[in-house]
């Protein structure tokens, strides 16, 4: 993919996963702990500046109490 795509793509999923943390009522420093992440690597991912891992992805959906399917349907 290139890097348009790809910045694209990291913004996208950003955004969702912001829409989500706020429609649960959860700050970035919540949603890091209960995830048990830095909460500056949630920021740079809601802000489209970082690639999420796999592992991340799952962290992020189970303190979300949510299916991963849910994360990536943006």
């Amino acid at each position: 993919m290139n890097s348009t795509r790809n910045e694209k793509i990291l913004k996208k999923f950003g955004k969702h996963l912001e829409k989500i943390r706020n429609e649960k009522n959860l700050s970035l420093r919540k949603l890091a702990d209960i995830a048990d992440v830095d909460f500056s690597q949630i920021h740079r991912i809601e802000k489209g500046e970082s690639n999420p891992t796999l592992t991340m992805i799952l962290a992020l959906a189970e303190a979300l109490k949510l299916p991963p399917a849910v994360l990536l349907d943006f």
